[in-house]
């Protein structure tokens, strides 16, 4: 369930995002290195949530299929680097995707 726009907001405005320790009860791990916190920052937004931490599962945070497929493009987009859907519901923690994506030479998956 995403949170309700203000009706105040202008057109097109985003919900405001979630907090990560209202839904999470494992201490934050700040990623560490460029992939990593690319990674996270992607998946923060997909989700709706202000920070992912290196600990942190997609489940965590409600993640559907379909916010999958959108996490994958956006993280081709960012990084260069294809991903399935499929590897992000297997490799929910973002700890073991970055390490997935670090492994895949640029192009190559997908």
């Amino acid at each position: 369930m995403s949170a309700p726009v203000r009706p105040d907001a202008p057109a097109g405005a985003l919900p405001p995002r979630r907090r990560r320790e209202e839904m999470c009860e494992i201490d934050y791990r700040e990623p560490d290195g460029e992939l990593a916190a690319t990674v996270a920052a992607v998946v923060a937004e997909v989700l709706g949530v202000d920070r992912v931490g290196l600990d942190d599962s997609f489940y965590d945070f409600g993640g559907t299929s379909l916010q999958a497929i959108s996490l994958c493009v956006r993280l081709e987009k960012a990084t260069g680097l294809a991903v399935e859907p499929v590897d992000v519901l297997e490799h929910d923690v973002l700890a073991d995707l970055v390490l997935l994506l670090s492994r895949a030479p640029e192009g190559s998956r997908g």
